[in-house]
């Protein structure tokens, strides 16, 4: 999922959940940034030992390109806090495969809703926490590990029958090197299906994985109905879960706003918002000119220590749910 999920999405149904503006601007930050949580110099450690210093311990819960490919941390960022495992399976590679609705996933939920809101750090928990199990809707099926099954075979998407796999057997055919390459490649995470899982309006498919298609749409509003129903207890509001005309302005926006640029649809999003679309109570100023920036976060040191411990404590929590498991992937303490 993208900023537009995470940020808009996630604002969105926390202040139909009754919380103010300041609140939900905070949990969908907070879930924005579980992305963008990235470390930016990887050839020097002094920020991590500056933020050290005032207490802060900074774990990173996403990748630039190069720590990809270097594999720097891949395990402690993707494993925990984009794919989270499903448990189900025989090998250790089966049970690290993301899937809705999994006992993992499950546990994360009830973890989620033993949140309080005498708890300081509340919109963070809720930030991080939430995220991570909207992922499971977007990236079911693949492992946050590079694995022989994340491959994908005969990938069709957007209803036109445009198939990644020929154009890229049209393009190595002169390139045998490349070829090679290819047939011999653990993808990590679902790159070999490229943007797909994350783009809401689109309808896709391969071979063995969603062989009957899968529109994300209809995936991405599932993820919202168990999220909202969280938000809203948490918030100590009726549990209603959403209402005809919510689905509907989610269902329009899901699959009505296409582009495959996230800025382009985040900037619709929050026009959107601006304008009330949401039929929001109570708005005020703040939705108005609500925007997404790390600043928000990472620019107050209060923020940014709270941010921090919630991260440090989800991965805790997951390395010690796989470790229940037997599942030894995530250090104690990882160095990045």
């Amino acid at each position: 999922m993208d900023i537009d999920y995470h940020f808009c999405t996630m604002y969105v149904l926390s202040r139909w959940a009754d919380f103010g503006s300041a609140n939900a601007k905070l949990i969908a930050t907070s879930a924005q940034l579980v992305d963008d949580n990235m470390d930016d110099n990887s050839f020097s450690d002094q920020a991590e030992e500056d933020a050290l210093a005032q207490g802060i311990h900074i774990r990173y819960s996403s990748q630039n390109i190069w720590n990809n490919l270097t594999g720097k941390g891949n395990l402690e960022v993707w494993v925990p806090f984009h794919f989270l495992p499903g448990l189900a399976g025989e090998t250790t590679d089966e049970k690290l495969l993301c899937r809705k609705h999994s006992v993992l996933s499950k546990a994360l939920g009830e973890r989620l809703l033993e949140t309080t809101l005498d708890n300081s750090q509340f919109s963070f928990r809720l930030g991080v926490g939430l995220h991570v199990l909207a992922d499971t809707w977007a990236h079911q099926g693949f492992a946050g590990i590079n694995a022989s099954i994340n491959r994908v075979q005969n990938l069709i998407f957007n209803a036109s029958g445009e198939s990644i796999e020929k154009m890229l057997k049209d393009f190595i055919n002169d390139h045998k090197v490349v070829a090679d390459f290819i047939n011999s490649f653990n993808p990590l995470g679902h790159v070999a299906a490229a943007h797909c899982p994350d783009q809401p309006y689109l309808w896709w498919k391969t071979k063995y994985l969603f062989a009957d298609g899968r529109k994300n749409w209809e995936e991405f509003l599932e993820a919202s109905e168990e999220i909202f129903r969280i938000l809203q207890q948490v918030s100590c509001v009726p549990v209603t879960g959403l209402s005809d005309e919510q689905k509907a302005k989610l269902t329009e926006c899901f699959q009505g706003i296409q582009s495959d640029d996230f800025d382009e649809r985040y900037e619709e999003w929050l026009r959107r918002i601006h304008e009330n679309y949401f039929d929001i109570a109570n708005f005020d100023d703040n939705d108005a000119t609500m925007e997404y920036r790390t600043g928000t976060i990472l620019g107050d040191p209060d923020f940014r220590k709270s941010f921090y411990d919630e991260i440090n404590d989800h991965f805790d929590w997951v390395r010690d749910q796989l470790l229940a498991h037997d599942i030894k992937v995530l250090k104690k303490d990882a160095v990045y």
